[in-house]
């Protein structure tokens, strides 16, 4: 029961940072946004683990766990991510979404075929009632928001498909990675290596120039962005992974578009209505089979 709150709290900050950047979005391009993004989280964990005393356990980080949790991370959160918020320009939050979200489906036979994870009927029903709920929630958004003015192109699309491949492989990359070590630890070198490899590519692409045109306000919904999804995001992630398993993970953390409807109705001023109740119910009845499984 515990990994099954953590990873909905793990949705619930995923949400929160992606309702943040919607309009930084559009400013930067995804490299230099997820450069900064990464950096703040990564440096907030570091401190952290070393004021925690977490970083004693570097030593448990064999080549092998370097391997898959470094691999994870530049797969999912560089590559996934990075094609994530190049779709949003395209086609918009409220389509990208939920494209993207199918990645348990994605990490389900990763799982099934080269983690030999065991996975019941009460899990796959409850991956489909979770996309079901999150594709109802989702197109209620789509109907509400100004992205119906942005044209649903093919490259968008693509972009949030190929996101979701990459989220769904990278997740399932971090469970022989992080068994048996702590959360913290783990994200607090695996998210600053990540973002020392985005800082790189910023600097030979001399895209940074850009982030001199941000305002004070930009730059604080920047950094708290990567605080909170790049950050605590991660070590919750990383948490639920190691306690219910990474199918199960994938499934609760893609309960974000859940989380993000009443963010949205509050600050993008989003209606809500019946198809919300219905997606709702879907989801949370999703999430308790997940749980029961």
């Amino acid at each position: 029961m515990i990994g099954v709150l953590v990873g909905l709290l793990c949705a619930t900050t995923w949400a929160s940072a992606s309702v943040m950047m919607k309009e930084l979005s559009k400013k930067l391009d995804p490299f230099t946004l997820n450069a900064v993004r990464a950096l703040a989280g990564g440096v907030s964990m570091l401190l952290l683990a070393l004021v925690t005393g977490k970083a004693t356990g570097y030593q448990a980080l064999t080549l092998e766990r370097l391997f898959f949790l470094f691999s994870s991370v530049l797969i999912g959160g560089g590559i996934g991510d990075t094609l994530y918020i190049s779709s949003l320009p395209r086609i918009g939050v409220s389509r990208a979404f939920p494209i993207a979200s199918t990645y348990p489906a994605l990490t389900l036979l990763v799982g099934l075929i080269f983690l030999r994870e065991k996975i019941n009927l009460a899990t796959v029903a409850g991956l489909v009632l979770v996309l079901a709920g999150i594709m109802l929630i989702s197109g209620l958004r789509a109907k509400n928001s100004a992205d119906l003015a942005l044209p649903t192109t093919a490259s968008g699309i693509a972009f949030a498909l190929l996101a979701s491949v990459c989220w769904g492989v990278g997740t399932a990359l971090v469970a022989p990675g992080i068994e048996g070590l702590d959360s913290l630890m783990v994200a607090s070198v695996r998210t600053p290596a990540y973002a020392l490899v985005l800082c790189g590519i910023v600097a030979l692409r001399k895209t940074y120039t850009d982030l001199f045109e941000l305002s004070r306000k930009e730059w604080l919904i920047l950094v708290a962005s990567g605080v909170m999804g790049w950050g605590l995001g991660s070590v919750l992630f990383l948490l639920t992974v190691s306690l219910v398993g990474p199918t199960r993970g994938a499934i609760l953390t893609s309960t974000a578009p859940l989380f993000a409807l009443p963010l949205s109705a509050i600050f993008l001023k989003e209606r809500v209505n019946l198809p919300v109740l219905v997606g709702t119910i879907l989801t949370v009845g999703g999430i308790i089979l997940v749980s029961k499984g």
